[in-house]
């Protein structure tokens, strides 16, 4: 199952509209995908964000076969905060939460990855870079995923985010975090990431037939609720 749940627009720093992003990630053969623009400290406008994005995903839902869904990337905000920011996107209409984790080639918060693994509303910490195993074992706990991205800098851990999920028992998720179509996921570059990573050729079929059809019937579930 090929699925991506961390993508950018021009809502936030992408380069290609919402519209583009999604027919691309048809052509590529996505069976899920989310957009998850940028909720971003400091910016006063961060609260128009996911109205804005649900407006066009709904939009666009019915003119293609990937299943999509409203996304969110809670950026920057401190540590204490995510909790907060994660409920007020989460009621504004995001399906997917996001928080941008302690990436190894961004200066991100100490204690983002651990208040993103303790938070009911989080899906997936993206990018967590050299995550503990104590943070790792709590992502595991609560369910959430943690990411192995395919965007150059965050991927750089992706070797370490593999071994504490394989210790821990937590599930991973691929993502592309692609700021244009050049970016998004391919089968052959997931099956790249995860092997590169150092997961086996049966690890990968975990990936993408267990706990990628776990999180996508998840968030079905989540979205048939609200709707």
């Amino acid at each position: 199952m090929l699925i991506d749940l961390h993508s950018h627009s021009t809502l936030s720093d992408g380069t290609r509209s919402i519209e583009e992003m999604v027919m691309a990630a048809e052509r590529n053969g996505y069976q899920a995908f989310a957009v998850t623009d940028h909720v971003r400290y400091g910016d006063s406008a961060y609260r128009d964000v996911v109205p804005a994005m649900r407006e066009e995903i709904e939009r666009l839902r019915p003119q293609t076969a990937v299943q999509l869904f409203v996304g969110a990337e809670i950026t920057d905000f401190p540590p204490p905060e995510i909790a907060t920011i994660a409920w007020e996107v989460r009621r504004d209409g995001a399906d997917v939460v996001v928080v941008h984790g302690e990436c190894v080639s961004l200066d991100t918060a100490s204690g983002t990855n651990a208040q993103a693994v303790r938070c009911p509303e989080v899906d997936i910490l993206g990018h967590p870079g050299l995550i503990s195993e104590e943070d790792a074992e709590a992502a595991a706990h609560h369910g959430i995923y943690l990411e192995l991205s395919a965007i150059v800098g965050a991927s750089y851990a992706n070797g370490h985010v593999y071994e504490m999920a394989r210790r821990t028992a937590a599930s991973i998720v691929v993502d592309s975090d692609a700021h244009d179509e050049a970016g998004l996921l391919t089968p052959r570059k997931v099956a790249g990431l995860v092997r590169g990573a150092g997961g086996s050729e049966l690890y990968l079929h975990q990936v993408q037939h267990r706990w990628a059809p776990a999180l996508i019937d998840k968030l079905v579930r989540r979205y048939a609720m609200v709707s």
